[in-house]
């Protein structure tokens, strides 16, 4: 069998969906993993109105057993799994660290960083036998600078990315690359609605984001098919930050921006002013 095939875990919406339905686009058999039954479903039926192949897998990535019968069922229905992309996650309800309950920080920790390792595993493992494979783990920039009230969600992001990089160390002599995506604030349908209603969240992290704008769960798909490439066949071990330059912005930096674009000759005269 010819068809490469990608697990795509928590692709029942947002980020996971948009990877989902561009790898279908592609040619991919795509197991579409969520915990949520319709949500997968779903995008499971929005894959096989365009002809393509697609297997709904009901699955928790934090339960080891369940991880361990999705890709069984892989390997039922294809043979193979050419392409891992540990993407399921939770937000978390946002608290200082000395108010954290515990069950916030277990949950999140137990979903992004276990459920990852417990997936890179176990794709591991076919890939190693069949001498090939591709596993992009989404991060976040979070895990690399922290972030103010949700200190269970950068820890996790953080370990995912020394996870990627050791894994890249690991496997890279078994031609399986192993690389992870940083994004910074994502327009999925949460956020999008949040904008829509004004919310000052999301109005200071576009204003921090030097694009000016959240990146678009399409620009992450098309990001990580990229990554599973040929062309990409020597890229291993990266971080890669698509965040519209977020991460490199400091709190002087818009200041300046409006200070100096107030002065300008050239914008003056390319605005019209």
């Amino acid at each position: 069998m010819d068809t490469k095939v990608a697990i795509i875990t928590g692709s029942g919406s947002g980020i996971g969906r948009a990877i989902a339905l561009k790898f279908a686009g592609a040619g991919y058999a795509v197991v579409i993993n969520d915990v949520v039954r319709a949500a997968g479903e779903s995008v499971l039926s929005e894959i096989q109105k365009e002809k393509g192949k697609g297997l709904f897998v009901l699955a928790d990535v934090s339960d080891v057993s369940q991880v361990r019968s999705m890709f069984e069922e892989a390997k039922k229905s294809w043979g193979r799994v050419d392409v891992l992309v540990n993407n399921a996650g939770v937000p978390g309800a946002f608290s200082l660290i000395v108010d954290m309950p515990d069950d916030t920080w277990q949950k999140t920790i137990s979903i992004h960083l276990n459920g990852t390792f417990y997936c890179l595993r176990e794709a591991a493992k076919l890939m190693m036998v069949a001498g090939f494979g591709r596993i992009i783990n989404i991060a976040s920039i979070a895990g690399i600078l922290g972030t103010v009230g949700s200190g269970e969600y950068g820890a996790a992001k953080a370990g995912i990315i020394n996870l990627t990089r050791t894994a890249a160390k690991e496997l890279g002599p078994y031609h399986i690359t192993v690389n992870a995506i940083a994004p910074g604030m994502v327009a999925t349908p949460t956020n999008l609605k949040l904008k829509e209603k004004g919310s000052p969240f999301i109005e200071i992290a576009e204003k921090g984001t030097p694009t000016g704008r959240m990146t678009s769960p399409e620009e992450i798909a098309e990001l990580v098919l990229l990554i599973s490439s040929e062309a990409a066949g020597n890229m291993n071990g990266q971080v890669i930050r698509l965040d519209g330059g977020a991460a490199i912005e400091m709190s002087m930096d818009q200041f300046m921006r409006d200070f100096l674009v107030k002065k300008s000759p050239f914008i003056k005269s390319f605005r019209g002013d």
